[in-house]
């Protein structure tokens, strides 16, 4: 048994660390756990065979296709904007463009860095020709991405739901409320630095002429991108598809938006799309199915109730073991990325938070805000490596002008710990 937690506790540790791929060290930990615990190796495979059997699994590579296919097809300006003629009066309205724009990208994309790269590639050349200071411009564009793991249709949250057995359905819908409060926030907050920073007032000088119409005709020309996560959540909530089949019709929408109504993507952009999407899913589905040999060691050797165990000694309250959860979170996050600390975690934390009364759904969103704040935290900080290659400014710069940001997602996170019904009030909604 000894050595069992030493493979848990050391070795998988110091295999992440040494940079060893996640798929890599996860396959090792839990084939070397197998043979400590006398399992035939059969065990072994089947369990890394059955990780890819789960049905629900197939709706990130097409979530993940369609985003990309939306992107090629000019679906960014139209959405940039709208926001633009909605807030280009405002002080240092780029700012605030920029993060709406991620929102509503977010609604398609479900990916953190995809979001930076879509939106980024615009506004942050076009915040720097009108003034704005590399590092602020930068820094929020790298903030208003996290918002592509929260929004749904999210991968993560999907990731999530197939590892602890939670509705995706219900998943999605808790991350609406809270979406939108942290762009709310977000946008608060890239206004008052944009005052502060002495940001040009107003947006319209690098304005091409379709902003020059009237909104109405602005969400008009838009009405295909936008009625793409009208598409997706209301075909979910209102019953007449799946999260697998809403991602399906997602792709075959956006191929018939990008090629017959819009126009602008190649056959070779559509290759690249595709490209994208097989090496993002390829590499996810590798580390889904040896993180399942990794979930099914840690059952039978019960380290979820030991941890229940251990944690019933130190506190009693939900709220103090949330905290203490997600600060442990956050430090993980500095160093592991996102799916991966998912897949490794929530199948030991999640019948932890049960144990507690905390429902799974609200452990869900909690668990991908502390994530939103990994994207923006070096060393791996994916946002900002993204939005600095854009930029071209230093990592160090850049993790410095997004510290605003990270106290504004840290006191999101701190508001959905202490007041769960933001989170949980919509699901219950649908549900009744």
């Amino acid at each position: 048994m000894n050595w069992l937690y030493m493979d848990f506790i050391v070795l998988l540790p110091l295999l992440l660390l040494l940079g060893v791929p996640i798929f890599v060290s996860l396959g090792i930990v839990g084939m070397l756990a197998a043979y400590l615990m006398n399992n035939p190796m059969v065990f072994a495979t089947q369990g890394i065979l059955n990780g890819l059997e789960n049905f629900a699994l197939l709706a990130i590579p097409s979530f993940i296709l369609a985003g990309n296919i939306m992107e090629k097809g000019g679906i960014t300006g139209d959405i940039i904007r709208i926001f633009r003629k909605l807030f280009g009066h405002i002080h240092g309205s780029l700012g605030i463009v920029t993060i709406f724009s991620c929102m509503f990208f977010a609604a398609i994309s479900g990916s953190g860095p995809g979001t930076v790269a879509a939106i980024g590639a615009i506004m942050i050349p076009a915040m720097q020709r009108q003034g704005y200071p590399a590092p602020y411009a930068a820094s929020v564009a790298a903030t208003g991405g996290t918002l592509g793991v929260m929004i749904p249709p999210s991968n993560p949250l999907i990731l999530y739901g197939v590892i602890a057995n939670v509705s995706i359905a219900d998943l999605f819908a808790a991350g609406v409320i809270p979406g939108v409060m942290i762009s709310f926030l977000l946008a608060g907050m890239a206004y008052l630095m944009a005052r502060r920073s002495g940001a040009v007032a107003k947006s319209g000088g690098d304005n091409d002429s379709r902003e020059r119409q009237p909104l109405g005709c602005l969400l008009w020309e838009a009405k295909f991108s936008l009625f793409l996560p009208v598409l997706i959540l209301g075909g979910i909530y209102l019953g007449f598809f799946t999260p697998v089949e809403a991602s399906v019709c997602a792709v075959v929408y956006a191929l018939v938006v990008s090629f017959a109504v819009y126009r602008q993507i190649t056959l070779e952009g559509l290759i690249a799309a595709v490209e994208s999407t097989v090496k993002l899913s390829g590499a996810l589905m590798i580390i889904v199915a040896c993180s399942t040999l990794f979930a099914k060691v840690i059952a039978i050797e019960q380290i979820p109730q030991q941890f229940i165990a251990l944690f019933s000694g130190v506190t009693e309250s939900p709220i103090v073991l949330l905290l203490i959860i997600c600060a442990v979170l956050l430090v993980i996050g500095t160093f592991m990325e996102t799916l991966s600390s998912i897949i490794i975690l929530a199948p030991i934390l999640v019948p932890l938070v049960e144990s507690y009364g905390i429902d799974p759904v609200l452990f869900g969103i909690l668990l991908v805000v502390t994530n939103e704040i990994a994207f923006l935290t070096p060393p791996l900080g994916v946002n900002l490596f993204v939005a600095s290659q854009i930029a071209d400014i230093g990592i160090g710069r850049l993790a410095i002008a997004v510290l605003p940001f990270l106290a504004v997602l840290v006191l999101a996170l701190l508001i959905l710990i202490f007041f769960p019904s933001l989170t949980l009030w919509l699901p219950t909604i649908i549900k009744a």
